[in-house]
């Protein structure tokens, strides 16, 4: 097996053995619609006030979360705007030690080098494992908490572009399927970058490596985790081309083949890299990311 592959492999199996009884979608599959989940999701945001974190409350059908945004750098309305999201059990707004923060990695290491506006929006249950854990035996709870960070992003580029700043959203793995879940529903970013991700999310929970940490309840349904899941259609619907997509050859949780053709005739760019390994790969991915964002394309 490739190493990058057996990178990605060996700590799901590991998790899969601690998980034990807590495993994704133990308790249900059944979930509203994305759509659903838009019209009935409301948010209480702050006041902004400059650099610094923001907590926002959002209103769901499965009860109140606990969204919230970082503003690391602020440069003013004359330069462009990132507004990233972190990939799954990342702890965004840690920014010492050796936690799992590619937001850190990516950008604030060089912040100072950067001419733009760094914003990371951090999704609900994201500030402790244990309760995410716990929340994520329904399926609903990941529906949700996407699309509150959806929603968060979109109050964001409203506030932001109506002064004029470019905005480019971008996100990793679950910050992708964010990414790709704003376009699909709002388009309203000047352009999207998702990193390591798709539009076929039931692919990473039924079929790749990933199943191992998935009940067996969601395997059984299949069909109904897809429904629930995946946006192919919805995305395809979108053909600005506004979008640049990255993926890695060797990742055994979004599956390149899978991953690939969700994006249809949009171009995908692909690091030599897997799941695990790409997600450190913090000098290849801002170097797919920095051109896009500062208007050198």
């Amino acid at each position: 097996m490739n190493k990058h592959a057996l990178i990605d492999s060996l700590p799901v199996t590991l998790a899969a053995f601690m998980f034990g009884n807590s495993k994704m979608f133990r308790e249900s599959i059944e979930s509203p619609s994305y759509e659903e989940l838009l019209k009935t999701t409301t948010l209480k945001y702050p006041d902004i006030k400059g650099e610094g974190f923001y907590e926002v409350q959002a209103n769901t059908l499965i009860g109140q979360l606990d969204p919230a945004f970082y503003i690391a750098q602020w440069k003013g309305y004359s330069y462009p705007t990132l507004i990233y999201h972190h990939g799954n059990n990342e702890r965004p707004f840690h920014n010492y030690g050796f936690g799992k923060n590619t937001f850190k990695r990516i950008f604030l290491s060089v912040k100072k080098d950067i001419p733009a506006n760094l914003i990371v929006v951090r999704a609900p249950y994201h500030c402790c494992f244990r309760t995410y854990l716990r929340e994520i035996g329904k399926l609903s709870t990941l529906t949700s908490l996407m699309i509150a960070s959806v929603k968060v992003v979109e109050t964001l580029v409203d506030f932001i572009s109506v002064k004029g700043s470019r905005i480019v959203l971008s996100g990793i793995s679950l910050g992708g399927w964010v990414t790709n879940l704003h376009r699909t529903f709002f388009n309203s970013a000047d352009f999207y970058i998702p990193l390591l991700a798709g539009t076929v999310p039931s692919d990473v929970f039924t079929s790749s490596i990933y199943r191992e940490l998935t009940a067996d309840l969601a395997h059984e349904n299949r069909s109904a985790v897809e429904e629930t899941l995946d946006f192919k259609e919805q995305f395809a619907k979108r053909s600005e081309d506004n979008i640049s997509p990255l993926l890695a050859s060797y990742d055994q949780v979004m599956r390149l083949k899978e991953q690939k053709e969700s994006y249809g005739k949009h171009p995908v760019a692909v690091i030599e890299k897997g799941h695990f390994t790409g997600s450190l790969a913090s000098a290849e991915l801002r170097k797919h990311i920095l051109p896009h964002l500062l208007g050198r394309w």
